[in-house]
């Protein structure tokens, strides 16, 4: 969907929301009559049952319940969030949203990001014959505004070269004993592991677990001029993680992990060809279905 084809007014952003589930398409009152959806300066339900007259508002038993944002800027909201706009500042220059309201919807889009990847969280990556490159970052290493250095955090990601299945972690340390950890919890056995020369990736012990291992010296070269072996696709996962780090003017420790998340979320969408906006609006009724 284009943003010519978003909804033009609320009516039509209700009803795109009711083609995907998140707002139902029928209700009923508590005397389980039928109620009729009207639209008007206010948008509810009622029952035109004479003795029941019940009104119900549209945001009740959704997603939506307790929110004060429009439907049309809602639906915007979602758009501009698949393409990466959602700043403070774009949001107030183009649609007039309030700075609380852009945290808030930023954090509810992060926990859909979230719930939708918790299943695939334990899915192993890689397999025989396939290569996962892998390394750890230092994130957070900038100053804050009184110039304190604020905490160190480790990230572990891979990347697997042919099913291009990404996955990033936050880690207490790169240790040879935590990395060792993290590579047999989510890489499969008989895959074939390519790292630098950092000395937490042991080859005895990798080869021990049933891995294959190739390095390459990032201080004489990008590319292995023997073996070919590289990490560049998993450089280049660090650039595109640590771009939105930046643009996010840095990311405290605690709140890394759902950045993360996000990150894995929306580099599986770009892997399997999928149209982010449509899948954050079916990822929203699955996980925050209508109640009836």
């Amino acid at each position: 969907m284009g943003i010519w084809d978003l909804p033009a007014s609320e009516k039509d952003a209700v009803e795109l929301l009711q083609g995907y589930g998140i707002i139902p398409n029928e209700c009923t009152c508590k005397n389980y009559h039928k109620m009729k959806l009207y639209f008007g300066k206010q948008i509810f339900w009622k029952c035109n049952v004479e003795e029941c007259k019940q009104h119900l508002g549209v945001r009740a038993r959704n997603w939506f319940e307790g929110s004060r944002i429009s439907f049309g800027a809602a639906v915007r909201f979602i758009y501009w969030w698949c393409k990466e706009l959602t700043s403070i500042k774009f949001c107030a220059e183009e649609m007039g949203i309030a700075d609380k309201t852009v945290i808030d919807r930023n954090n509810y889009m992060r926990e859909i990001c979230a719930l939708e990847m918790d299943e695939k969280e334990r899915k192993q990556i890689g397999d025989e014959g396939l290569i996962v490159e892998i390394d750890e970052s230092l994130f957070v290493k900038r100053k804050n505004n009184t110039g304190h250095v604020l905490p160190q955090q480790w990230v572990f990601g891979r990347i697997c070269r042919e099913t291009k299945e990404t996955f990033l972690v936050t880690v207490p340390n790169r240790s040879a004993v935590t990395l060792m950890e993290k590579i047999c919890e989510n890489i499969k056995e008989g895959s074939i592991i390519y790292s630098d020369c950092w000395k937490g990736y042991t080859t005895s012990e990798l080869e021990n677990a049933g891995f294959l291992h190739g390095t390459v010296n990032h201080k004489y070269n990008f590319v292995d001029p023997d073996t070919g072996v590289h990490t560049q696709h998993v450089e280049r996962m660090w650039g595109s993680a640590k771009w939105r780090n930046k643009k996010q003017r840095g990311t405290a420790c605690h709140h890394l992990d759902s950045y993360l998340i996000e990150f894995i979320w929306r580099q599986a969408q770009a892997a399997n060809g999928e149209d982010g906006f449509q899948s954050v609006l079916k990822a929203i009724a699955k996980r925050f279905p209508p109640k009836k």
